[in-house]
């Protein structure tokens, strides 16, 4: 047993990758490093998904009793971790954003968000998300329940090759496209056809943060991610340097592993997010001291417009060079404010129903009181004017 905390995991220094996973609230650590038991419990499991990483983290939270913190707990690290086997690439960024404890799709939102920072901030043009949902488990089990009646009504149809794919992974036609099978893509059953309501909302609110956040996507039916231990959303972010001639490559890929916890012997299941990046780097990424920053701001906000428009408040706020704590995977007012008044911080920026509509917040200096409102075009440069 690892005997650390998170604390002791915090990174000593951070490269530029890292201080944009800070800024958006995920916190730079060394991974927890996989153990031979993650392994053992995991080869059952579809490896192209890194199984094992996933169980070293869920050890983590449970072994540095993260559950009692607030959640969720949002992290960036590294890859590959410490006993992958794997030796890390200097001409390769390979990172993890991790959210753990919460299954608000907040989460999904942040590491889409914090990652299109990060490839622009690399030199990636042309970034568009392709994006699925499975849903939770009973969406999951109608979807492949509906896949295998289409597939045995249709078997005497299939190709040799579609066939042998059929008996050894239900769903290896879907990930891997075998010749044949887009004669079929029309009417097959869709995971998204099969949601339950609550999975359908939290889809339905990726696809307008992604509208809001102006990031270009498309649903793509044939993501459906590791069926044993995945739920909710699949989505991949693809992108190119622009240069003539350059092809669109996949450069991060996430999904949610709420299921594995119990899969792997746990008594209570653990809401997760991953967000693995994968992406080729123009030059080696410099690292300095990692240095405790101050919060500038505060961003608090109430309603879900409001939640909305906060990501576009951080994008700003980004702009402008500011440091900010935000709490935007909470919903209560109260709870924020007291935790905004405690933080110290010069300003709170407040962001309600009425801000939303008109595209606004309101800047209060906490030492004085006095407030004002800006519109969050201009957000940036009266930032920039406080500071």
């Amino acid at each position: 047993m690892e005997n650390k905390t998170v604390n002791d995991r915090r990174v000593k220094e951070l490269s530029e990758v890292e201080k944009i996973a800070r800024f958006y609230g995920f916190l730079p650590i060394n991974p927890p490093k996989i153990k031979k038991e993650d392994i053992e419990y995991t080869k059952k499991f579809d490896q192209s998904s890194y199984p094992a990483e996933k169980a070293a983290l869920l050890r983590m939270y449970f072994e540095d009793k993260l559950m009692a913190k607030p959640q969720p707990n949002m992290f960036y690290c590294e890859r590959p971790f410490p006993g992958a086997g794997k030796s890390k690439k200097s001409s390769k960024l390979e990172g993890s954003l991790v959210s753990l404890g919460s299954a608000k799709n907040v989460c999904e939102c942040l590491s889409i968000q914090t990652v299109v920072a990060i490839l622009r901030n690399l030199g990636y043009k042309n970034l568009e998300v392709e994006i699925n949902s499975i849903g939770d488990k009973d969406s999951a089990n109608e979807f492949q329940k509906n896949l295998n009646i289409f597939i045995r009504k249709n078997m005497n149809n299939f190709f040799p090759s579609i066939r042998q794919a059929l008996k050894k992974d239900l769903f290896k036609v879907l990930k891997e496209q075998p010749p044949g099978w887009e004669n079929f893509e029309v009417d097959r059953p869709k995971s998204i056809d099969f949601l339950s309501e609550s999975s359908r909302k939290h889809f339905k609110e990726i696809l307008e943060f992604l509208e809001l956040m102006d990031i270009p996507y498309q649903i793509n039916h044939t993501l459906v991610g590791d069926t044993d231990i995945g739920s909710e959303t699949i989505f991949t972010i693809n992108g190119s340097f622009g240069y003539t001639g350059d092809k669109q490559e996949e450069l991060a890929y996430g999904f949610r592993f709420n299921r594995l916890a119990k899969k792997i012997g746990y008594r209570k299941g653990l809401l997760c997010n991953i967000l693995n990046i994968s992406a080729k780097l123009k030059k080696k990424l410099k690292k300095v001291k990692a240095k405790q920053i101050k919060p500038n701001f505060f961003l608090v906000q109430f309603g879900h417009e409001a939640k909305m428009k906060s990501f576009l408040v951080l994008e700003e706020i980004h702009k402008a060079g500011a440091n900010i704590a935000h709490s935007i995977t909470k919903d209560k007012l109260s709870g924020q404010m007291i935790t905004a008044e405690k933080s110290g911080v010069p300003y709170i920026i407040l962001l309600g129903q009425k801000e939303a509509l008109e595209n606004s917040v309101i800047i209060r200096d906490t030492n004085t009181r006095s407030q004002e409102t800006v519109s969050i075009p201009n957000l940036a440069t009266r930032i920039k004017e406080l500071f």
